[in-house]
């Protein structure tokens, strides 16, 4: 909430709590004649007509807001065509822009509102806590243009504006080195690992075939001929 609207919302309240008061002292309370009597007082009959109209301005437009403002729709019109329409929930798109804001585990999304009318108009707002200190105005601008991107793929041109709100990270202190050049590492480490394979394995290996074996099995000595020998 603006300074405006917390000064306007404290005018109407003083001035919707002053009008109730002055009128009704004279009916009620100890204070019935004194109330009267400030009936005649010219600075008081202005003070009670300016209250009242303030009273009756705040609750003329707190009317209108009520009457005239349209809801918040669940579900929001994405295409039309040939009298067919493709609706997406708010829910798909708060869970959506949560997915993006988290996928690379450097951001958290605190809390997504999304709103939205019936034929388009989609707004969403993100609160983002950062794991590690970040510059926000590179980062933020980065974020933004990979939300927009991301929900304009589910929202289509539906999507009205994408808010970013930063609160303090998990940790003061920058982002370390080593996880951003992780993901290089673990690439080049497949890279050489599926080199390694393919060349410990060629396609065009050739093989000889194979021969008949031959084993050469030794003669036995028969056990009666050993001991006729032997007498």
């Amino acid at each position: 909430m603006n300074v405006f609207k917390r000064i306007g919302l404290f005018l109407v309240g003083v001035a919707g709590i002053v009008s109730l008061a002055t009128l009704c002292l004279p009916w009620f309370g100890p204070w019935t004649k004194l109330a009267t009597a400030m009936m005649t007082a010219q600075w008081y009959l202005y003070l009670i007509m300016c209250t009242a109209g303030i009273t009756l301005l705040g609750s003329i437009i707190s009317l209108g807001r009520a009457l005239l403002t349209p809801h918040n729709a669940k579900t929001v019109m994405v295409s039309k065509s040939n009298g067919d329409a493709v609706m997406v929930s708010t829910a798909a798109i708060a869970s959506q822009a949560a997915h993006i804001v988290e996928q690379d585990h450097e951001y958290f999304a605190e809390k997504v509102t999304v709103t939205a009318r019936g034929r388009g108009h989609v707004k969403v707002a993100i609160r983002v806590r950062p794991a590690h200190a970040i510059n926000i105005t590179e980062e933020g601008q980065r974020l933004h243009d990979r939300l927009v991107d991301g929900l304009s793929g589910i929202c289509g041109k539906a999507l009205d504006r994408v808010e970013l709100e930063f609160v303090e990270p998990d940790s003061l202190d920058p982002k370390p080195s080593y996880l951003n050049t992780s993901s290089s590492t673990s690439a080049g480490s497949l890279t050489a690992s599926s080199s390694w394979t393919a060349s410990s394995t060629p396609h065009d290996a050739e093989y000889e075939e194979a021969q008949d074996i031959t084993v050469l099995m030794p003669t036995a000595t028969p056990i009666d001929e050993q001991i006729g020998g032997e007498s």
